[in-house]
């Protein structure tokens, strides 16, 4: 019965990549773009920020990851999470020291915008590499102000001032020593991850490592 469901709901709702969106037999991704999406590659990979030991990126932020990350945060595809999760995973996997880190955690929303959203997008990410790299996911930050999306301010300045105050750590004691691997979908000018990553460390973390989806590109 379930077999025959599935097979109807497959033809009313046939699967389709996550970034073109061409209808696909079974995966969540066509093999045309498994193999040409803008991976960053060599020392593209990594960035370095403020209070951030090491920031990872397996892709860049244009064309079709960046249409398939603004459905994923804004249209309701949080299934998307699977796919990019697996993506920045094999990641982790490649160019860090996964046993080394003791929890994953992620960059928190405000209580308005998760209601209004429905999900924290870095949160199921976090979840997904959580699995796959086998290390528990631990929310470590809350989000305490709401600023102006940073989406919304293009000088890297005032992005960083926007930041300052709007985070605190849940629980001081839950991170005093630790390796954190801290997650969100995207990093630009790198003010938010540096932010949390300030008051992770001003707790006692140890390091803290991020890994994103994507990455401006220079």
């Amino acid at each position: 019965m379930n077999k025959i469901f599935d097979y109807i709901l497959s033809l009313i709702y046939p699967p389709k990549c996550v970034f073109c969106g061409k209808v696909i037999d079974k995966s969540d991704i066509c093999s045309e773009c498994e193999k040409t999406l803008p991976y960053t590659k060599g020392d593209s990979v990594y960035q370095k920020f403020l209070f951030v030991d090491k920031c990872i990126s397996p892709l860049y932020y244009k064309d079709y990851v960046r249409r398939a990350v603004l459905r994923f945060k804004f249209s309701g595809c949080s299934c998307y999470s699977r796919r990019l999760g697996a993506i920045m995973s094999e990641c982790a996997e490649n160019n860090l020291d996964c046993g080394s880190i003791d929890m994953i955690s992620c960059i928190p929303l405000s209580k308005k915008r998760l209601h209004d959203r429905g999900y924290n997008q870095a949160e199921l990410l976090a979840r997904e590499i959580s699995k796959a790299v086998d290390v528990k996911f631990v929310p470590t930050l809350k989000k305490i102000k709401n600023n102006t999306a940073q989406s919304t301010i293009k000088d890297a300045k005032l992005r960083a001032k926007n930041v300052v105050g709007v985070y605190t750590v849940t629980d001081p004691e839950t991170v005093k020593g630790k390796y954190i691997l801290l997650v969100d979908d995207v990093v630009t000018t790198g003010s938010t991850v540096s932010e949390c990553a300030r008051m992770l460390k001003k707790a006692g973390a140890k390091a803290v490592y991020c890994i994103t989806l994507a990455r401006r590109e220079d």
